[in-house]
């Protein structure tokens, strides 16, 4: 159970944590820019350093090797002079040249790998850093894109209430009309129990007329004129 604990603490914390970087992108970039320029600074100042002490362990190498070549000639006109004193005193500076030699070689081997190694990490160092910066710029972009995009929230609500008011529209001018619907089933009623045919064979004058025209009311009220029967008095069949 603690280990369980102790296992969702630390996946809290780095999704808070991942949670703060995604949220302040560009600011950790720069700041991890000035930080990585600033070391690749030191580096490149350290490599100057470096090839200066390795231009003056070759200049002094090369100072001791003519010391020694001078030595060389001197010591070989000594032997054959016969000054044999001499001659042992200029092999003695000779040894000692040697050795200093030596140690110039090994250290100026030395000085020249730690440089090419230096300038190796330099080279790789400055091309991370400059996807580096165009990752910073491709950032900044991005902010600047969700910045606008929260800027138009209230835009793109509107647009949402407009396609939910057309959507609304759409539904209500495709709604069946009521009393066109009751026309219908009025009509199926009456073709299925016949009183639309009986309508039709009256209004072609098949039977007894079921409504009353205008021409039926002229003529009755004509008919009461010239008999002198009251036309407002129901007659008598």
């Amino acid at each position: 159970m603690f280990k369980t604990l102790i296992t969702i603490v630390r996946g809290r914390t780095a999704q808070a944590r991942d949670e703060l970087e995604d949220g302040h992108t560009v600011l950790i970039l720069e700041q991890k820019l000035r930080e990585a320029s600033a070391g690749h600074d030191r580096a490149k100042r350290a490599l100057a350093t470096m090839i200066l002490r390795e231009r003056n362990e070759k200049r002094a190498l090369a100072g001791v090797t003519s010391r020694i070549g001078d030595l060389e000639n001197r010591v070989t006109a000594a032997m054959n002079a016969g000054m044999d004193a001499f001659a042992s005193e200029g092999a003695d500076a000779i040894a000692e040249l040697e050795r200093e030699q030596s140690v110039r070689e090994q250290t100026l081997e030395r000085t020249a790998l730690a440089a090419r190694r230096l300038r190796l990490m330099i080279e790789k160092t400055d091309r991370r850093l400059v996807e580096l910066r165009l990752g910073l710029t491709t950032a900044r972009s991005m902010e600047a894109e969700r910045g606008a995009t929260r800027d138009l929230r209230g835009d793109f609500a509107g647009m949402a209430a407009i396609v939910e008011g057309e959507a609304v529209l759409k539904r209500a001018l495709e709604r069946t009309d009521t009393t066109e619907e009751f026309d219908i089933l009025d009509q199926i009623d009456a073709e299925l129990n016949g009183d639309d045919l009986v309508e039709r064979m009256a209004a072609n004058g098949l039977g007894t007329p079921l409504r009353s025209r205008g021409a039926d009311v002229l003529a009755r009220l004509k008919a009461c004129t010239e008999t002198g029967i009251n036309a407002t008095q129901p007659q008598t069949v």
